[in-house]
């Protein structure tokens, strides 16, 4: 089985352990995959804006704190990377065990898929993509209606 990582750098012929803070503390070094193509695209968003995903809905979304405007500025795409199994184990963040799995050896990629524009990559995957203020981002945050709430949320096009 292959896993998937993403990157906002193309061309990596080996893609290594980094650091790796969990609630604030350091937890070791660690290549992440996840067997989630989509998810795994979701990680490529710009860094900079609070991010909720759900890559498993029946419509896998994206909701983004900010201004689209902000985040297509700083969008430049990236490298969905396709990874051997192999060195792979469970993560030591136990409540995201059913999404990633870490390596602490360093990794070479079998594929390496690249996008000019993550958002528009998102598009072409059937994700919806929805910015929000602070107020909506906060309450949707583990909300046990957010499926629901996110439904009501205007989408975004292009």
């Amino acid at each position: 089985m292959n896993l998937y990582h993403s990157s906002p750098i193309k061309n990596l012929k080996t893609i290594k352990p980094q650091s790796t803070l969990s609630n604030n503390k350091y937890i070791g070094d660690f290549v992440f995959a996840t067997k989630d193509r989509k998810l795994s695209l979701m990680y490529m968003l710009p860094k900079g804006f609070p991010v909720l995903m759900n890559s498993k809905s029946s419509n896998p979304y994206v909701v983004i704190r900010g201004e689209a405007e902000d985040v297509i500025q700083k969008d430049k795409g990236g490298a969905l990377y396709v990874l051997p199994s192999e060195t792979f184990h469970e993560t030591p963040q136990k409540e995201l065990s059913e999404f990633e799995k870490v390596s602490k050896d360093s990794v070479t990629p079998i594929d390496e898929i690249d996008y000019a524009s993550i958002i528009d990559a998102l598009n072409m995957e059937k994700i919806s993509i929805y910015f929000v203020n602070d107020t909506v981002f906060s309450n949707l945050i583990a909300n046990p209606q957010q499926d629901n709430l996110v439904k009501k949320l205007k989408r975004y096009s292009l």
